[in-house]
């Protein structure tokens, strides 16, 4: 009797995409060695330049004080100033200024803006929310200004770990009958992109349309050029978001995009926290259990989400038309209101998700409960939390209690101390780590893809649903009570008694905090 014959091992090749970002971090030296040969050859005239260097200064410095920028990124720049009197000039007119990246911001919006050009605006609706719940009717109104409209007719399913998602998002991928739009920030290599993959070839062969998008910096070494290649060679339409090697001079790659959105012919629409990967399944677990939480949308909502992912995808060099992918109209049982959004930094100074935040944080009178892997605020935010525990509103945040990123979690650590002093209570989850992004407060909730975090409210193009009632509120409250009780509560005391050299590392890390 012969011997069955071993599967053979896939092998991945990843040789291309590490590569382009070696070329890019030596590219990077090569600026970083210009500014401080520079600065030295520079120093070597200090007498003579110290009245440039004030003259400097004030054409540099007082447009970015007067400008409408974030008091935290302001402050960030002063400090690289101060430290570095004429390195830290030159780098912020090489990275800081808003200008240096504004061409790529502008082509970005327009293209943003041009798929909300076909957003249904009734304010009617609105209004009937207004009547029902005055201040719920401000915040949709808020929402309603940013050319995101109010919907109803959406139900709405809330998924509390990873496993229930991907295995909702596979029996929905195999009903596809016309288009799939998918886009995450992480894509990786494994057995649910193996999975999905060939539901999506079967697709495919009969004739529904594949769009996939993924972040070239959060897929780094996670999508192989293997499976981009056999993507691309069997019909996908895929896209890259903002390839580093186009703006390394620029740290434009720093603007991520950090949307997760997937539709299914219009009828099924996912969103939350959950990329595509084996960890956000537990399949590999290398912090622990991998807490993540997501979305399906079904209903009228779900236009709202087809056009954040269009408009992304046309700022990527696409080109989709709207009115290809008609919404199938339906009406939902269970159906409630909700308002999906987005923000990036391309809309600066708007910020509808800092705002939501504020509005959920602020309107509560009794509870708010957030769940978010990285606690790494500015002074407005970390005052508005503060405010409403002093107030009397129970507010609780649960964060990691193991980190997939060291230096990070201890920049969460330092924001604990004047959050605890006054009130807030902070809870670590002990079986691992958590990767949920929500804020609730007792009469509606935000889920989405944004972190407590300047990067995700600042620099990340990021999407969310509002949601105003709607028994999904319940599921996302039961979720955060049963959670909690799997977490370890910290207390001021200890963070006043954590070792010195952490309190010293920690406000190192505070100062460049607005790169975290």
């Amino acid at each position: 009797m012969s011997r069955p014959k071993k599967k053979k091992q896939r092998e991945y090749s990843y040789v291309k995409t590490f590569m382009r970002f070696l070329l890019i971090f030596l590219l990077f030296l090569v600026d970083l060695a210009i500014i401080l040969v520079g600065s030295y050859v520079l120093n070597q005239y200090t007498v003579y330049l110290y009245a440039f260097i004030e003259l400097l200064s004030i054409i540099v410095m007082i447009p970015l004080i007067s400008s409408d920028r974030n008091a935290a990124y302001k402050l960030y720049w002063l400090g690289v100033a101060l430290v570095l009197p004429i390195a830290g000039h030159i780098m912020y007119l090489f990275w800081g200024r808003s200008v240096i990246n504004r061409k790529a911001h502008r082509e970005i919006q327009r293209a943003i803006d041009k798929a909300n050009e076909n957003q249904i605006m009734d304010y009617a609706l609105v209004e009937k929310l207004s009547k029902e719940n005055a201040d719920k009717g401000k915040i949709a109104t808020y929402l309603y200004n940013q050319n995101y409209p109010l919907y109803e007719n959406t139900a709405i399913t809330y998924f509390e770990v990873g496993e229930r998602f991907f295995e909702d998002v596979e029996e929905k991928l195999k009903s596809a009958t016309k288009y799939v739009f998918i886009s995450f920030f992480i894509i990786a290599d494994g057995s649910i992109w193996e999975r999905y993959t060939k539901i999506l070839e079967e697709k495919l062969n009969q004739g529904v349309k594949i769009y996939i998008m993924f972040d070239d910096t959060g897929s780094f070494m996670q999508m192989s050029d293997t499976s981009i290649k056999e993507l691309k060679a069997k019909g996908f339409k895929v896209l890259i978001f903002n390839p580093v090697e186009k703006s390394y001079h620029r740290l434009f790659f720093n603007y991520r995009n950090h949307q997760k959105i997937l539709v299914v012919d219009g009828k099924y629409a996912y969103t939350g926290g959950i990329n595509i990967s084996d960890r956000y399944a537990n399949i590999v677990s290398p912090y622990g259990h991998w807490k993540d939480t997501g979305l399906r949308l079904e209903g009228d909502a779900i236009y709202g989400m087809q056009l954040i992912f269009i408009g992304m995808w046309n700022a990527s060099g696409g080109h989709m038309n709207i009115n290809n992918f008609k919404i199938p109209k339906q009406i939902v049982p269970n159906g409630t209101y909700c308002q999906p959004f987005a923000d990036g930094p391309s809309n600066n100074p708007n910020n509808p998700a800092i705002d939501m935040f504020m509005h959920i944080i602020s309107n509560a009178g009794e509870r708010v409960n957030i769940m978010t892997p990285y606690l790494i605020l500015d002074d407005t935010m970390q005052d508005v939390l503060s405010l409403t525990a002093k107030s009397g509103v129970k507010v609780r945040i649960i964060v990691p209690g193991i980190p997939d990123k060291k230096i990070v979690h201890h920049l969460t650590v330092v924001h604990y101390g004047p959050l605890l002093r006054d009130g807030v209570e902070i809870y670590e989850y002990t079986p691992g780590f958590i990767h949920a992004k929500h804020c609730t407060n007792e009469s509606s909730a935000i889920v989405g893809t944004i972190n407590m975090d300047f990067r995700s409210f600042y620099t990340h193009f990021e999407n969310g649903v509002w949601i105003p009632d709607g028994k999904v509120l319940k599921d996302i409250d039961d979720d955060f009570e049963k959670t909690i009780r799997q977490c370890r509560q910290v207390t001021y005391e200890e963070w006043q008694n954590r070792p010195l050299n952490q309190k010293i590392l920690q406000k190192f890390l505070y100062f460049f905090k607005c790169h975290f």
